[in-house]
């Protein structure tokens, strides 16, 4: 069927121009994504290509960048004067059709010579996409008697097959109501009506013709429309009770749960802080209940007051008038707001979004702006791909991308960790950046976490601590998991096994055990290496080293002589079930790197040690560059209690991890090493799967970086206090003569030869680890409007920011966060409404979003060598 474009010349009606509202959509946002077309003005995949192609034609955008956003060329405040220069000059608009011609109605009426024809009437738009094949030709007037018919658009409909069109027709129901009722009703929510001149014309003739036919139905007509109004309110005012009083339990439950937390962390900055927001919000609930009944009692009064001046003297002795005032407030107040209700439905920031079937087209998950947006990115993608989704739920925004968590129907997750990487092309993300994680609990449930950013960038170097303050006893601070949470390592009588291949970070990640075991007070280090340098970047910080295949042998044997000396005597001298380390009588560990390369007796020898060395604290630790039986042994592997793997292959997994580990989110093989001249920034360096030690987690942590000159001065530091010495019964009883302990200024410092290994990053910016707290704040703690923006107050997201990072915002006070957020740039509002609260200060999240994006985007253009500007 052939497109109409129906552009009376001598009328000057001109229907609705889908190229402006994309122009005005796109420039008002400062966002050219077409997915974002398709959702915002409900067209199709291709209609909105048009479009932005259309966009792209008059210079509002720029050229096609593949799955990103293209850049808009037309700033903000040129709007009014582009609007002014598309309607004056409107572009031809744009819809696809099978010819892909788009011809005239006169143009349409000499091909098809139609025998009738049609009254010289306003011509209504044509939209063929909604035509019924049944019908010649029909007119939908606006009267509309079923409130939930949201179909508000005129549809001519012309058959090809047919050789007359039929008259027009008008809909005939028995509840029919006059239009004008609707129209008056409907005015605010179409601002369209107001921007356009002939559209406004349009609607002003329709009021009159519907209240010049309409007055006589309207009167006979009244009774049934009281009563329907009496029914939309009452059902208002039943709904609203029982919402008040969930709204009201949970704000109250809330915070007496933060108030309960305040007094558990003996904080009385925080009690305090939480206690004024408990009465703060019962007083502000209390003036806000009591500003509605005034504001009722006003209106009632004043409705009273009519009644009784217009009513004839023999009626003013009876009560009526008050009752009757009263009674007609409430019910047109229920009504109206019913009818606001149904025509603007609240989105719930924690629904659970069910799936459904709908063979929608994936949109990358960048151009996901809120929690619903994210959600249904996946939902598109999955079902793409196969996946029969029961519900996506949970979504969370992290500083690094999105992470949700995906019900299936049917199938098992192993589908999803199979199909990951070719879901990665429609979600617009790197190459292995979505992770996936089954749940133990529940087997239809999986973690999706979609990396669109480096979860790690901006992570210092190892924090440098005091020379001999750390202590065995302790577990030490060694990497950050990708939710900034730390890792810290149980040293003490557990054994480790780090696999890497080559360029992952193994050495790197060593050094940073090795140097924070060297700075307890409580043990000793001893470190060998068959085949490079070890931990030569230490210096004096190691008590003894070992480098030629003898030297290793003989260093193991005085290890397991000692773990025996003190398993035997361990009761006799004092120490219980398991030796007590301490300054006079230490722990000892033992770094083994390139284990593969050991002989026969040495690994014999740490087989040996494994068995007795976690009563007696003599450690060790296996570096190895592969983990199969023939690297490592089967023994090695089932002995550790923690096990690290840095980029690898897939078939080291199996033996360190466990058979079906990979199918359960333990991918290692899935990072990237280091090449040769590539940025460190730009691969997996350090990072690594973590199974022990409190990690159960499939998630992805990365060592803290430590630079061979850093590490050389924190040694030197080191030894300048002073190593601990094994103590003499141990040493005695083991027939095992001292270390002679490295000096100072024994030990030369290591040359720069480790170009492949990265540097200690930038610190993270304060100021945008801020904006990005506060953005996680709006999406736990605020609401969504209806144009599906956050918002939130000031005082609850420095409530919520105080409980949830006690640590750096324990002593915040709404007014300390509203002057650091006008330090980072962004905008605080002195009125802004969150869902149903009162307006008060708070921060609109596009705002606070588009903040973040510029400053990530000044700091991609800055590592790159360039100018925000350019």
């Amino acid at each position: 069927m052939t497109e109409i474009d129906e552009r009376p010349a001598q009328s000057g009606h001109n229907p609705p121009n889908k190229v402006i509202d994309a122009a005005e959509l796109v420039v008002s946002t400062q966002f050219g994504s077409t997915s974002m077309l398709q959702r915002k003005l409900r067209v199709s995949f291709a209609e909105a290509t048009a479009l932005m192609e259309a966009l792209h034609r008059l210079n509002i955008v720029g050229p096609s960048e593949g799955s990103k956003a293209r850049d808009v060329l037309v700033k903000t405040w040129d709007l009014p004067q582009l609007l002014e220069d598309l309607k004056a000059n409107p572009p031809a608009p744009v819809r696809p059709a099978d010819d892909g011609k788009v011809v005239t109605l006169a143009e349409y009426r000499a091909a098809e010579a139609p025998t009738a024809e049609i009254p010289a009437a306003p011509i209504p738009v044509v939209d063929f996409t909604k035509a019924d094949p049944d019908v010649l030709v029909e007119e939908v007037y606006d009267q509309e008697a079923d409130e939930e018919d949201q179909d508000e658009d005129e549809v001519l409909v012309v058959e090809d097959d047919d050789e007359e069109p039929a008259a027009r027709r008008r809909r005939d129901d028995e509840d029919w109501e006059p239009n004008f009722r609707d129209r008056l009703r409907e005015l605010p929510q179409v601002p369209a009506t107001f921007r356009s001149k002939a559209a406004f014309t349009q609607a002003v003739r329709d009021l009159g013709n519907d209240a010049k036919h309409g007055a006589f139905h309207a009167l006979t007509h009244s009774p049934k429309y009281a009563g329907r109004e009496v029914k939309r309110a009452a059902k208002f005012y039943g709904r609203s009770t029982g919402n008040l009083a969930r709204w009201v339990y949970a704000r109250e439950h809330k915070l007496l749960v933060q108030q309960q937390w305040a007094a558990k962390q003996k904080n009385a900055a925080l009690l305090l802080s939480t206690t004024k927001n408990l009465y703060k919000e019962r007083t502000r609930r209390a003036l806000k209940a009591g500003g509605l009944v005034l504001a009722a009692a006003v209106v009632t009064a004043i409705e009273f007051g009519a009644i009784w001046y217009f009513s004839p003297d023999w009626l003013r002795p009876f009560a009526w008038g008050p009752a009757l005032a009263t009674l007609t407030t409430l019910v047109g107040i229920g009504a109206v707001c019913e009818r606001v209700y149904n025509k603007v439905t609240p989105v719930d920031a924690d629904e659970d979004y069910e799936a459904d079937r709908a063979d929608d087209e994936p949109f990358p998950i960048a151009d996901a702006r809120s929690r619903a947006e994210a959600v249904d990115c996946v939902r598109r993608t999955l079902v793409s791909k196969g996946i029969d989704v029961g519900a996506v739920l949970q979504p969370h925004r992290h500083k690094w991308g999105w992470e949700v968590t995906v019900r299936q129907k049917s199938g098992t997750p192993a589908e999803l960790v199979s199909k990951a990487p070719d879901m990665e092309t429609p979600l617009g993300l790197g190459v292995d950046r979505l992770l996936v994680q089954p749940h133990k609990n529940l087997r239809s449930d999986s973690t999706l976490r979609l990396v669109m950013r480096n979860p790690f960038a901006g992570m210092g170097e190892l924090e440098k601590v005091k020379p001999g303050s750390l202590s065995i006893t302790e577990p030490l601070l060694i990497a950050r998991r990708m939710d900034a949470k730390p890792f810290l390592l149980p040293a003490l009588g557990s054994h480790v096994l780090v696999v890497g291949g080559p360029g992952s970070g193994k050495s790197m990640l060593l050094r940073a055990i090795g140097s924070r075991i060297s700075d307890c007070y409580d043990a000793q280090l001893w470190e060998a290496d068959p085949v490079g340098p070890g931990l030569d970047a230490l210096g004096p910080a190691v008590a003894r080293k070992a480098r030629t295949m003898p030297q290793i042998e003989a260093l193991l044997e005085d290890a397991l002589k000692i773990a025996k000396a003190r398993a035997t005597n361990i009761l006799a001298w004092g120490h219980g079930d398991n030796w007590r380390p301490s300054a006079k009588e230490p722990a000892l560990v033992v770094m083994l790197d390139e284990y593969k390369s050991l002989s026969a007796y040495a690994k014999e020898l740490v087989i040996e040690i494994f068995g007795v060395g976690r009563k007696s604290r003599v450690t060790v630790i296996i570096g190895s560059l592969y983990g199969t039986a023939d690297a490592i042994g089967e023994a090695i592997a089932g002995a550790v209690a923690v096990r690290i793997m840095l980029p690898c292959r897939h078939k080291d997994i199996e033996l360190v991890f466990g058979a079906g580990a990979g199918a359960q989110g333990w991918r290692p093989d899935r990072l990237h090493p280091l090449v040769e001249g590539e940025d460190p920034d730009d691969s997996d360096v350090g990072c690594c799967y973590i199974m022990g030690g409190g990690s159960k987690e499939p998630l992805i942590y990365r060592s803290y970086p430590l630079a061979p000159k850093e590490a050389y001065a924190r040694g030197v530091a080191r030894a300048k206090v002073g190593l601990p010495q094994l103590d003499r019964r141990s040493l005695k009883a083991a027939g095992v003569t001292a270390p002679e302990l490295p000096k100072a200024d024994d030990v030369p410092a290591p040359e720069e030869t480790e170009a492949a290994e990265p540097e200690a990053l930038a610190l993270e910016d304060p100021a945008l680890e801020l904006l990005m707290d506060v953005l996680d704040g709006i999406d736990a703690v605020g609401a969504i409007n209806r144009d599906g923006n956050g918002r939130g107050h000031l005082d609850t997201l420095a409530t919520w920011l105080a409980a949830e990072y006690p640590d750096v915002y324990g002593d915040w006070d709404q007014a300390r966060l509203s002057k650091e957020l006008k330090a980072a740039g962004a905008k605080v509002h002195g009125s802004v409404r969150v869902g149903s609260e009162g307006p008060r200060s708070g921060v609109k999240g596009e705002e606070i979003a588009e903040l973040i994006k510029e400053a990530q985007d000044a700091a991609e253009a800055a590592a790159e060598g360039e100018s925000p500007e350019s």
